[in-house]
């Protein structure tokens, strides 16, 4: 049997997109495939009664039911964790599903709200209102923006969950005084990713608890699946493990291997996305058109300081508000030619929404007030075409107005 030398240090985050799928962890055996299979597979022979009772109880590896574990879904598991350097991780079947899990998990056994802030992503909001009116867990909703008031919130949490940028107004908040501040009441924070990625922002440097993924967006990157996950600081309990077998909406192996496909040119990407983004966030600057632009990344952005601790840039999301209204704002989304006029985030092409309109439609026009969500605001995910081909179409629509 060959030497085999010891695991090397932790790659850069370059290196183990690159080798997504492929564990760091532990040695792989000999001639082993480099891309992993997709085990699209149901269900796993369990061999006889004593091996069956051992897969059962985790005192040996094993499959059972793809619900439960799937050697694919954790391979991607291991990849997530390792690309925002946690210590376990579970896949979902939606960034929804993902909150929703993490939700059940931080609360568990927890007294006080989970609070949370008004600007959060539309999904999460309608998810968080059936929480409460459903199941009566108790939610508070808290303008992130005056710190007194989220101080305050912090203090009687029963668990935190916010996003830093918050979709679509990249308003930020403060990771590590809101970790500092939930923690002296023992309450987990969890922190929504997606738009910043772990690329752009490693929100463990902060202490916090949890992290999730829409999959769907930059991590998968081909606007081809639907996915999520919850990504654990500390090692997953049991019960954490138990929540999402019951609660998570398991993912299936073809669109966890989709993901894995993603991971290997995440880098690449983030770093076309982040070129392109910065660049259209300027120009939109000096439109006289536009009233405006919601940028993490602008110097002159109300949390700029808040950026430049916790940010490596401001990513390639963006919106902004017209001076016309909401007819300005119909007739730019119905003169776009290459921009794509669709929801969602993170593919390779530019895309434009009216947020309004789609994803923070359930809220009423009052929750949609509060949250600053305008009938002219617009929400950009800037691709990686040619940027000049992008100014173009941003610039034929909105002539005129």
């Amino acid at each position: 049997m060959p030497h085999r030398p010891p695991l090397p240090p932790r790659p850069t985050l370059e290196t183990l997109c690159a080798h997504a799928g492929r564990s760091r962890r532990e040695p792989e055996p000999e001639n082993t495939p480099f891309v992993p299979s997709i085990a699209q597979s149901t269900i796993f022979h369990l061999g006889d009664s004593a091996q069956a009772e051992a897969i059962f109880a985790g005192a040996r590896p094993g499959y059972a039911y793809s619900r439960f574990g799937n050697p694919t879904v954790e391979a991607l598991a291991v990849a997530l964790a390792d690309l925002e350097d946690g210590a376990g991780a579970l896949v979902t079947s939606s960034g929804n599903a993902a909150v929703l899990c993490a939700v059940a998990i931080a609360m568990d056994g927890r007294n006080g709200p989970l609070v949370t802030h008004p600007d959060i992503y539309g999904g999460s909001f309608e998810l968080l209102q059936i929480l409460s009116s459903v199941l009566h867990v108790p939610v508070q909703f808290i303008d992130a923006q005056n710190p007194t008031a989220w101080s305050e919130a912090l203090v009687d949490a029963g668990a935190v969950l916010l996003e830093s940028p918050s979709n679509p107004l990249m308003r930020l908040i403060d990771l590590k005084a809101t970790v500092e501040a939930a923690h002296q009441n023992d309450a987990p924070v969890i922190v929504d990713n997606t738009i910043a990625t772990p690329f752009n922002q490693s929100p463990f440097l902060a202490n916090v608890d949890w992290i999730i993924h829409s999959t769907t967006k930059y991590l998968n990157g081909h606007s081809d699946m639907i996915g999520g996950a919850l990504i654990s600081r500390q090692p997953l309990t049991p019960n954490a493990r138990r929540i999402h077998k019951n609660l998570g909406g398991t993912v299936n192996a073809f669109d966890a291997w989709l993901v894995l496909r993603g991971l290997r040119t995440f880098a690449l990407r983030m770093a076309a996305h982040n070129h392109n983004g910065a660049a259209i966030a300027a120009w939109l600057l000096n439109r006289p058109e536009v009233s405006r632009v919601h940028y993490a990344g602008l110097p002159d952005h109300p949390q700029a300081a808040v950026g430049r601790r916790q940010m490596k840039h401001g990513g390639a999301v963006l919106s902004f508000e017209l001076k016309g209204g909401r007819a300005a704002a119909e007739r730019f989304i119905d003169r776009l030619r290459l921009i794509v006029h669709a929801v969602s985030l993170g593919g390779m092409e530019s895309l434009a929404t009216r947020p309004a309109m789609s994803s923070h439609r359930g809220m009423g026009d009052a929750e949609r007030e509060r949250a600053g969500i305008s009938d002219s605001l617009i929400r950009l995910s800037i691709g990686i075409e040619d940027l000049g081909e992008i100014k173009a179409d941003l610039g034929q629509a909105l002539a005129d107005h």
